[in-house]
């Protein structure tokens, strides 16, 4: 292998000293400039948000807020970067811990002002810094005791309504009561609670739905929702033919002879049911008593039937009235 001349080598060792030289020379101009950047805007003012969490110690076992209370709030401080810039990695400031019992009153009111949760959190912050905002402002907040709940009944509001020929039922709700919470001065003025307002248009099945508790500021509710089942059925044509006309109230020797002596029925029925309806379910009859003159041609038909409107609904007879005649049964 021919070998590298020294002269080449002496050229390489020079320009690696002067590379070496250079690297050195730019790394103390980057640390010289970062200082000077830094000692030039450590000291300027800005802001800066941060989370702080929010807890409340000793808050009874059986005392229960009704209003949503705040896990966090955002504060915003204004002071040097280099301060903030501490504030940052502290962990005095990420937490403000509250007692339950300071900001609670006998009428079921938990209330921090904005005054006063800022003073609580400047406890914990340098003389030098300013908070510029806070986020919730304040914490207002309902509680109660546990004991002093009572079970109401749950009403459904809103509207729903069936398709065409579809019907919809008295709807069912499951649980049908809840148990509220709430300051006295609220909890006597209870009677009810209603959910959520529904809105189902058409319905052509049976609607399950989970719907939440209407509920006033300072009322808790559990549970805070209700599973409510509106049954709908659809409803199909049904005839029945040759169903016997009877009649009734005839006076002792006398028969009534009537044309025809069978009717037709229509109806909708419960398609649900549509097999099981069926002549038997129903009497048509006329009556004798019916009867004002001897110049009377017919009499009307009476429907008595064995299913409600859950099963059948628009019934009609053809013919609604009949002919007939009276005979003298013989001895």
């Amino acid at each position: 292998m021919r070998k590298t001349p020294k002269w080449i080598t002496n050229v390489i060792d020079t320009l690696s000293i002067i590379n070496r030289r250079d690297a050195v020379t730019f790394a103390v101009f980057v640390v010289i400039a970062t200082g000077f950047w830094f000692a030039t805007t450590a000291y300027q003012k800005t802001d800066a948000t941060f989370s702080v969490k929010l807890e409340i110690e000793g808050q009874p076992a059986n005392d229960v807020f009704t209003t949503h209370v705040p896990t966090e709030l955002k504060v915003t401080l204004y002071d040097t970067n280099s301060s903030l810039l501490q504030y940052r990695y502290n962990r005095d400031i990420k937490t403000l811990t509250v007692d339950f019992s300071r900001y609670a009153d006998v009428a079921g009111n938990f209330r921090i002002s904005g005054a006063e949760l800022q003073s609580l959190l400047l406890n914990n912050l340098k003389s030098t810094t300013q908070i510029t905002a806070i986020s919730p402002s304040l914490v207002d907040a309902r509680y109660a005791v546990t004991g002093d709940g009572k079970r109401l009944p749950v009403k459904i509001k809103g509207v729903y309504t069936a398709a065409g020929n579809y019907r919809d039922f008295a709807p069912t709700i499951a649980p049908d009561s809840v148990l509220v919470h709430a300051p006295s001065y609220i909890l006597d003025t209870l009677k009810s609670v209603v959910t959520e307002p529904l809105s189902y248009y058409g319905l052509k099945d049976t609607l399950h739905v989970k719907q939440a508790i209407a509920l006033p500021v300072g009322v808790k509710a559990s549970p805070d929702s209700v599973n409510i089942t509106i049954p709908v059925v659809q409803y199909v044509e049904k005839h029945l033919t040759h169903v016997p006309i009877k009649a009734i109230n005839l006076p002792p020797g006398k028969e009534l002879i009537l044309f025809p002596r069978e009717a037709e029925i229509s109806m909708l029925a419960n398609f649900e049911q549509y097999n099981h309806i069926n002549a038997g379910g129903f009497r048509l009859t006329v009556n004798y008593d019916s009867i004002k003159s001897d110049s009377q041609q017919y009499l009307p038909v009476e429907l008595r039937s064995a299913y409600d409107n859950r099963v059948i609904e628009c019934v009609k007879i053809y013919p609604d009235k009949v002919e007939y005649s009276i005979d003298e049964e013989s001895k």
